[in-house]
């Protein structure tokens, strides 16, 4: 019994400090990317350096829960382009992606006061929208056509700093990189993968303060 209350009472203690002074909130962000695919061919060639990258961008909204002793937990939904250049064999290849996403993280926070660096890690399921390959200069519609799955999956690492406006709203600049841990090429004897670096801006709007 005294085994049981003394479990008790750790959690119980756990569970108030990860909780005192916690705030949730909503958020908003917009991103500019620079997306572009990790490629090896059948032979296991890599060709990595012959992709060119986009500029593209992302947006979302998401919900954002921090604890009084800065464990980070978001969650989000969003959308987001990708896709690359490619000179190949004299051909010029290229790929614009326009993909529907939801990401979960984890992450922690240094409360400095107003200026708060963090930095958290998230895993993103996402589902191909629209997609078009352009082959010098004939547009093939990649979901009819079947030339890449439609799904992705992979991890985004984003350490980045929160300036807090007020008690109630913040904004936030982070450095996100993006990478597909899914083959994405619907030939499973070459393997592409997704690939992103970019800034990202947002607000936080707190919804609820636990003191």
């Amino acid at each position: 019994m005294k085994k049981i209350k003394l479990v008790f009472l750790i959690v119980s203690m756990a569970v108030y400090a990860f909780t005192v002074n916690a705030q949730s909130g909503l958020t908003m962000e917009a991103s500019q990317l620079y997306a572009s695919f990790k490629y090896k061919d059948s032979q296991g060639t890599k060709l990595n350096n012959e992709y060119s990258g986009l500029f593209t961008g992302a947006y979302g909204i998401g919900y954002r829960y921090i604890s009084d002793g800065g464990f980070i937990f978001r969650s989000g939904i969003g959308m987001r382009s990708a896709g690359a250049t490619l000179v190949y064999d004299d051909m010029n290849y290229s790929w614009k992606l326009q993909y529907a996403d939801i990401k979960l993280g984890l992450g922690y926070m240094y409360k400095a006061g107003r200026v708060n660096p963090y930095l958290t890690a998230s895993g993103y399921f996402a589902y191909l929208l629209r997609g078009i390959q352009t082959l010098n200069n004939e547009d093939f519609n990649i979901i009819e056509s079947g030339l890449l799955n439609k799904t992705d999956f992979g991890v985004t690492i984003s350490p980045g700093v929160e300036f807090r406006l007020s008690d109630y709203i913040s904004s936030c600049a982070e450095f996100n990189y993006l990478m597909g841990l899914k083959n994405i090429e619907a030939d499973d004897g070459q393997k592409a993968s997704n690939i992103a670096y970019g800034i990202s801006l947002g607000l936080s709007f707190t919804i609820t303060k636990i003191e």
